[in-house]
């Protein structure tokens, strides 16, 4: 685990970039594949007299695929035009709309999106730097030129942790290609939305680590590995070996929860030297407050990925003290609308976090750069980040 002198980099210095988006990888082959798959829209139906739930899920599908014309015109920036933030805004409305769960345009736009994730690591992988893929909800892959971590994927619907399901959004072999990219799994807490059993059998099927909260899959595979204790009141530091590198991961696990269910956080420091910080579904209050605001004087934390609701996320993102932010877990489908938080909620929320460089909905899939500009480390890291994602694609 990578360690740091007490003090980091002060606030004015820092880059706070907000990711609201489910992963779109603009990809060129897997948006032939999928627009190959649908008629166009001129061979659609105009009329929909007496068929409204037809007339709603068409509707759908046309500001699915708008929005993402909109989000290849627009790219991922510091400060995102307005067309960008109205295009999240208008997934908003749809994500809220329960008449179209699991309807035809939202399973079509889930399974086009995995089908682009599956894509885009099948390609190349970064030549430097850190790559970080959005998935579904507050999943995560992280891809360096060494490895590709996966962080608490699942298929989404419900009651997945068992393999007792209801329809999940995606189909097991719509993921099957992403996993077979990855080299091991971490999940943070025991809930559906963040830990899916089928998911973690690709991977110990497969002869790859899965690291777990402590009692969940214990009897699945060896290869679920439960590093931390649930009465755990210190961060443990572990390595988990690899098939696809000679040496371990090196991982520090910080004992947290979501109330009284452990949650465990991840710290994972890639081979290049990056750490990235999973905060599952962390409270951000509560006994744990207080090792969390200490979190910047043990370790240097390239990248916090936190959950967009968690509670003083300004007063957490302070006590972490990274060089940049990317939320997770918004419009997750499997809650009540309430609790479904929309992208513009998220926008008001960061809004209050006081740093000069705070953006609304950034990208879905950033090259975090190895080293920052000499010259303007803000402005410099703020460019660069911007750049690579733009060249990369983006939702």
């Amino acid at each position: 685990m990578k360690q740091k002198t007490p003090h980091h980099l002060p606030a004015f210095s820092r880059v706070f970039a907000f990711v609201f988006a489910l992963a779109i990888i603009s990809s060129g082959s897997a948006a032939a594949q999928t627009s190959a798959k649908q008629p166009a829209d001129t061979q659609r139906a105009f009329s929909f007299i007496k068929k409204s739930d037809a007339m709603l899920q068409e509707q759908a599908r046309v500001i699915f695929n708008q929005a993402r014309k909109v989000f290849a015109a627009h790219p991922p920036s510091a400060t995102p035009s307005d067309e960008r933030l109205l295009a999240f805004y208008a997934l908003d409305s749809l994500f809220h709309d329960t008449r179209l769960d699991k309807g035809e345009a939202f399973t079509g736009f889930m399974e086009d999106t995995a089908k682009r994730v599956a894509d885009t690591l099948a390609g190349p992988k970064p030549a430097s730097g850190l790559r970080i893929i959005r998935f579904y909800n507050h999943g995560f892959i992280l891809q360096t030129p060494t490895v590709t971590i996966a962080i608490d994927i699942v298929r989404g619907g419900k009651r997945v942790i068992t393999g007792v399901e209801e329809e999940p959004f995606l189909d097991l072999e719509l993921i099957r290609p992403i996993i077979e990219r990855c080299d091991a799994l971490f999940v943070s807490h025991p809930h559906n939305d963040h830990a899916d059993l089928r998911v973690a059998k690709l991977f110990t099927e497969a002869g790859k680590p899965v690291v777990a909260p402590p009692g969940l899959w214990t009897d699945v595979s060896p290869l679920v590995l439960h590093p931390r204790a649930a009465d755990a009141t210190e961060p443990i530091d572990i390595t988990v070996a690899l098939r696809s590198i000679k040496s371990p991961l090196a991982v520090r696990v910080y004992p947290g929860h979501q109330g009284k269910v452990p949650n465990n956080l991840y710290a994972i420091t890639t081979p290049e030297g990056k750490t990235i910080l999973h905060s599952g579904d962390q409270t951000g209050g509560g006994a744990d407050l207080s090792w969390l605001l200490k979190i910047r004087e043990q370790i240097r934390v390239d990248v916090f990925l936190p959950q967009c609701w968690m509670s003083r996320l300004p007063l957490v993102v302070e006590g972490v003290a990274p060089a940049l932010v990317l939320t997770g877990h918004e419009n997750e489908m499997g809650h009540t609308i309430d609790h479904r938080e929309s992208y513009w909620q998220c926008v008001r929320r960061v809004q209050k976090i006081s740093a000069p460089s705070s953006s609304p909905p950034g990208a879905n899939m950033w090259t975090f750069p190895d080293q920052q500009s000499p010259s303007n480390k803000r402005v410099g890291r703020t460019l660069r980040v911007s750049r690579s994602v733009s060249s990369l694609g983006s939702l």
